[in-house]
Formats: C-alpha cells, sequence, structure tokens
C-alpha cells in the first residue's frame, strides 16, 4: 500500500488527539465497559507509534518503559486497514525501539484472538489467560525476550 507511513508521534503533537478517540472507539466503546477514555497515566512517559494513511491515523501502538522492560498497549488497526502488514510492521518497529533502548523484554496483553498474531514476531504466552477487569475481553500475558 502507498503513502503509508509509520512514526513515532510526541505527546504534544495534536495528532494525538485524533488517536485517543480511536483508542476508544476500537479498543473499548464496542465492548461497553467504559463510557469514555482520554489520556492515561502512562501516556506521558510512552512512545507513540502512529500508522497514517494520506496523514489520517489508521493504526496505533504505545510502547512504555516500565522498569527497563518494554510495555505495548492500545494496538489497534482500523478494520478497513487491516490484512496489509501494519500490524506486523508496527510491532517491528517497537521491537527495534526496545533494543535500541536497551530493555531486556517486550509485553503486552493480547486478546485471546490476536495470539498467533504476536506469535509470528516472537512473542510465547506467559502464564493463564484471564479476564480483563477494563474490557472483559480474554487476554493472555504474552512476552519477548531481548
Amino acid at each position: 500500500m502507498k503513502d503509508i507511513t509509520i512514526k513515532y508521534i510526541r505527546i504534544e503533537d495534536k495528532l494525538l488527539e485524533q488517536n485517543t478517540i480511536l483508542r476508544y472507539k476500537i479498543l473499548f466503546e464496542p465492548y461497553h465497559k467504559i463510557n469514555k477514555y482520554t489520556y492515561d497515566s502512562l501516556d506521558s512517559i510512552s512512545y507513540h507509534l502512529a500508522t497514517f494513511y494520506e496523514n489520517k491515523i489508521v493504526g496505533y501502538s504505545r510502547l512504555t518503559n516500565i522498569d527497563g522492560k518494554g510495555k505495548i498497549t492500545n494496538v489497534f488497526v482500523i478494520s478497513e486497514y487491516r490484512k496489509r502488514n501494519i500490524g506486523h510492521k508496527m510491532l517491528i518497529k517497537h521491537i527495534e525501539k526496545a533494543k535500541q533502548e536497551k530493555f531486556s523484554q517486550l509485553y503486552l496483553n493480547a486478546r485471546i484472538s490476536t495470539v498467533n498474531f504476536y506469535k509470528k514476531v516472537g512473542f510465547v504466552k506467559e502464564g493463564t489467560s484471564y479476564i480483563s477487569d477494563k474490557s472483559g475481553l480474554m487476554l493472555q500475558n504474552m512476552v519477548m525476550y531481548l
């Protein structure tokens, strides 16, 4: 797909406001567990990776340094842009950033339906699956040692 750009953006960037609306609509609204999503305590200390098509955010994920380990959260690609390798490319970019920052590992909480997606780039399951208090979804902890 032409004209796709994947880059880190700063929290001060106006584009992050557009992204916050998308995060809620895609990650939380469909599950009816929370009524609103704005910034959270990790936003100000995180790397925000956005995928753009024609200056519009079509994908996003966040990487946060938690005690020398990289936590990946809020991963999404807008439905009409899925199956185009965007999610894979975003994860590769986070892996590169984590190595650059000398993180010991990356970890995330994957929806059960996305476990195989994360396995393809090298994540492995850790522990047993559980139901998220925030979304009500069944999740699986996953880790990648760097």
